[in-house]
């Protein structure tokens, strides 16, 4: 099977996990900086000891229906696919049909089942394929159809993929190509289809390189080639990045300084995409934002890309964000976010009752955000 598979909904990559299991909206990353024991989506330590926060019924509906009635724009949903999308190609024992194998092409995005609404309106935007449940916690949108593909593939050539993913994409259009013409059917087409997938995700599984021990095409590079519109922005941070509060040890009568920090990490192979999310956001406030620098890791093969002034938060972070809104259960780290940032501008970070008050709005964010069915 290929990676990111519909019930492998793991990392983007196999080394170290960039962002594990982000069905649950998190992701980890081991020793990323001296003095950080985890970083999660909050980016801070702090958070994991905080209570859980249960949304109420109220708020769920006041949430959900902001995705009510309308449509999403294509540029989004691309951007939502890079982060959390795939292309998947399954070929699988069969020795039912004539080849022993089977061969079979889907698109799915898998996410948490607080992201519900959010999938159900892609589905609807797209019009094509089905959204269900897949497990206890988790939902997908997945389109199997051949005729319902050639809708996900027109979309993306009319939409491209900005991330690594493109790469997949086009290895994707490639074998479903040859499962059109139903070259699947012969050994000339399944051991194209194979050695096509031998470079798809995580590459070809050890039965199919026991039985095919075909070579791999040589692979091809990833080229970032810029940020295609601002939806795409918000559709990418809707799934891969995060919004979170850091209570650090400070120089105010309290002791406590308040960070309010935009963050995303990625593979290291996407390190000139991050800078290119911070290039585009210098280019929207000229002299108010530099360009914020992107943070690798070779040992963990990271990427990271954090933007914490206070001065960028308020000028580029929180307007860009507000014209073209996070969407799903991520919106609402966004309203909380925005709270901090205004009890900071107005200086109640600085009394007893105003930091207070961030605590308790900072238990309930990301992680903390609990989730009832």
């Amino acid at each position: 099977m290929i990676e990111r598979e519909m019930d492998d909904c793991g990392s983007k990559s196999a080394v170290i996990a960039v962002k594990e299991q982000r069905v649950d909206g998190s992701w980890l990353l081991k020793n990323l900086a001296e003095g950080i024991r985890s970083l999660r989506c909050t980016l801070m330590e702090i958070e994991r000891n905080y209570q859980f926060k249960i949304l109420t019924n109220q708020s769920l509906v006041k949430l959900f229906s902001t995705l009510n009635d309308k449509k999403l724009n294509p540029w989004f949903i691309t951007g939502f696919t890079d982060a959390e999308g795939s292309f998947i190609v399954s070929i699988y024992r069969d020795e039912k049909s004539k080849l022993k194998w089977r061969v079979s092409a889907y698109f799915s995005i898998h996410v948490h089942d607080k992201d519900l609404p959010l999938l159900k309106l892609i589905q609807e935007t797209l019009g094509v394929g089905i959204v269900r449940k897949n497990n206890e916690n988790t939902v997908l949108f997945r389109v199997t159809d051949i005729k319902e593909l050639q809708v996900i593939v027109n979309h993306f050539k009319n939409y491209p993929l900005v991330s690594a993913k493109i790469l997949d994409f086009i290895l994707f259009e490639q074998c479903l190509e040859l499962i059109k013409e139903k070259a699947h059917l012969t050994e000339e087409g399944l051991l194209k289809i194979i050695t096509l997938s031998a470079n798809l995700n995580k590459g070809l599984s050890k039965e199919l390189l026991e039985a095919f021990p075909t070579k791999a095409l040589d692979k091809s590079e990833y080229k970032f080639n810029g940020i295609p519109d601002p939806n795409w922005i918000s559709g990418f941070a809707t799934g891969d990045s995060s919004f979170s509060v850091a209570i650090e040890k400070g120089t105010t009568k309290l002791g406590k300084r308040v960070r309010l920090i935009f963050g995303t990490c990625l593979h290291i192979r996407e390190k000139d995409l991050l800078v290119g999310i911070s290039k585009y956001f210098s280019n929207l406030n000229i002299g108010v934002y530099k360009e914020a620098s992107v943070h690798c890791s070779i040992k963990n093969n990271t990427a990271l890309l954090q933007i914490k002034g206070i001065t960028e938060i308020n000028n580029v972070i929180i307007p860009f964000f507000t014209k073209y809104p996070i969407l799903g259960i991520k919106s609402k780290d966004f309203e909380d976010f925005k709270l901090v940032a205004e009890l900071v501008n107005n200086k109640e970070h600085l009394k007893i009752e105003g930091f207070t008050k961030i605590m308790e709005i900072v238990k309930g964010m990301n992680l903390d955000r609990e989730w009832k069915n």
